[in-house]
């Protein structure tokens, strides 16, 4: 008998293989690690359940029972964790794209362990459920005023996630709090912050609360940039030039377009609201800094001035000839520039000092596009500090980068002298500051000495040769070379675009 008892025994392990054999083979629905956990004290507590009964030996009931508990208590834990990973996980989760909140699935699971639980008292222990029911009517009660936060927290879970006013990965404001979903579960909802804080709210506390959902209905998400400006600019330049600023930044939607409204009439300016349109509300720092910035380098400029608080006293003691010498050290810099453009290789000295009174020094910040291709240009950009990107964009592609220029490169020659639309576009890659030479500031040194057309057409027709040449060595625009410009043909160009007559 006792053999025959041991051999009975070997049946535990050989069950314990056996599940760990069934879970190896649902491999592929997740992870198995509680899953294998359980089978195996399935099968352990199963197979020491089956030698016992059948060995004909002597064993306490108690025995017997505790064993039948533990197989059929583990057994259905497990069969609940394959429901979790092939039903709900898989065929609902994957296949079906059926999102069932994880509230929901655990207390189903814990609904159908209470059952198995009576069912093993019942009639594995033979005990009476309606007595034990009575008697512990004071003990539950007992439990549930301690428990009763928890409750409550459990509660409101369960009507968030079933109500799902909110998804993990949507961005939320709650109370002080704002930040991605990346949680719910029984007891709290988890935000993650910009600081990349984890902050822990109870469910309780969100049912009662106020939530903003930055992620409903739709991404797109109106922000606002306040910018106070001097009273002595016309509000309608000044909308205009925020406008213009807010519209260039990358992230910034076009559609709905960017609004600018006056706020109101300040102690020592004009508030304006810069109203734009966002999709990514994580980056909402990233982008208002964008838009900031670039509404500081167009106002710069466009000589549009922040001002100073009344209240903060300036004292400045320049002399004029401290301001003369500081315009004189401007002008000089400006003409060291342009005085070695090949362009301007027909001007003598006095021309270059004529185009150097009305030539502007301006800023571009990092990512700023400086011309756009396909506008009309009337001016010369040259490059004094820092780097620019050449950006052609073909139809129905993306934008190429085909050459980066430098300090004292410049580009625009032929939309300064003829009007020609930008072929491509030019992109700040570095902060960089620029001579511009309008056709306003170009058009006094050309009325006053036409003779020097010649010499003009000639240095842009060997810049024009130069630039298509450059073009047929690279392979995104070999296709686009044009025919060089005929001498005659610019001259024609160049005295109808100033209004000269043709000689």
């Amino acid at each position: 008998m006792e053999l025959q008892f041991f051999e009975r025994l070997l049946l535990a392990p050989l069950f314990a293989v056996i599940a760990a054999a069934l879970v190896a083979v649902l491999r592929g629905f997740g992870s198995l690690r509680r899953l294998r956990i359980w089978a195996v004290l399935t099968g352990l507590s199963l197979g020491a359940w089956i030698a016992v009964q059948g060995s004909g030996m002597q064993f306490e009931a108690g025995a017997r029972q505790a064993l039948a508990a533990i197989a059929l208590m583990s057994g259905a834990a497990t069969v609940l964790r394959l429901v979790d990973l092939i039903f709900w996980d898989w065929f609902l989760s994957r296949r079906r794209h059926v999102l069932v909140p994880r509230l929901a699935v655990d207390l189903f699971k814990l609904i159908a362990l209470i059952g198995v639980a009576i069912s093993v008292l019942k009639y594995i222990f033979g005990m009476e459920l309606s007595g034990l029911l009575v008697t512990s009517t004071v003990v539950s009660a007992v439990i549930g005023l301690a428990i009763q936060d928890m409750l409550a927290n459990i509660a409101a879970g369960l009507g968030v996630q079933l109500e799902r006013p909110f998804n993990v990965g949507d961005w939320l404001t709650i109370g002080n709090h704002e930040g991605v979903v990346t949680q719910l579960n029984w007891r709290t909802l988890t935000l993650l912050t910009r600081d990349r804080h984890e902050v822990l709210v109870p469910n309780s506390t969100v049912a009662k609360t106020e939530v903003i959902n930055f992620s409903r209905p739709s991404t797109l998400q109106r922000a606002h940039s306040y910018v106070g400006v001097a009273y002595r600019h016309p509000p309608g330049v000044v909308k205009a030039t925020l406008a213009r600023a807010a519209s260039s930044c990358p992230e910034v939607t076009s559609n709905p377009p960017v609004e600018v409204l006056v706020k109101s009439f300040d102690e020592s300016q004009i508030l304006y609201d810069v109203r734009f349109w966002i999709t990514d509300y994580s980056r909402l720092l990233q982008i208002t800094d964008d838009v900031y910035s670039r509404c500081w380098y167009e106002l710069r400029r466009n000589n549009l001035s922040i001002p100073f608080p009344t209240r903060d006293v300036t004292i400045r003691t320049a002399s004029d000839e401290q301001e003369k010498k500081a315009a004189e050290d401007r002008r000089r810099e400006i003409f060291s520039v342009l005085r070695p453009l090949p362009v301007f290789t027909p001007l003598n000295n006095e021309q270059i000092e004529m185009l150097v009174a009305g030539a502007e020094l301006q800023v571009f910040m990092k990512g700023e596009t400086l011309v756009r291709q396909g506008d009309r240009g009337e001016s010369l950009f040259v490059i004094r500090a820092g780097k620019v990107r050449i950006d052609k964009i073909h139809e129905g592609a993306a934008p190429t980068t085909i050459a980066t220029m430098e300090g004292g490169e410049f580009f625009g020659e032929m939309s300064l002298l003829t009007g020609e639309p930008r072929t491509a576009s030019i992109v700040a890659d570095d902060e960089t500051e620029v001579v511009v030479v309008s056709k306003e500031s170009f058009a006094p040194v050309l009325t006053a000495d036409a003779g020097i057309l010649p010499g003009l057409s000639a240095a842009l027709e060997t810049r024009a040769r130069n630039t298509q040449q450059f073009l047929r060595d690279l392979p995104a625009t070999r296709d686009e070379v044009r025919t060089t410009h005929q001498s005659s043909a610019l001259l024609r160009r160049i005295g109808h675009f100033f209004g000269l007559d043709e000689s």
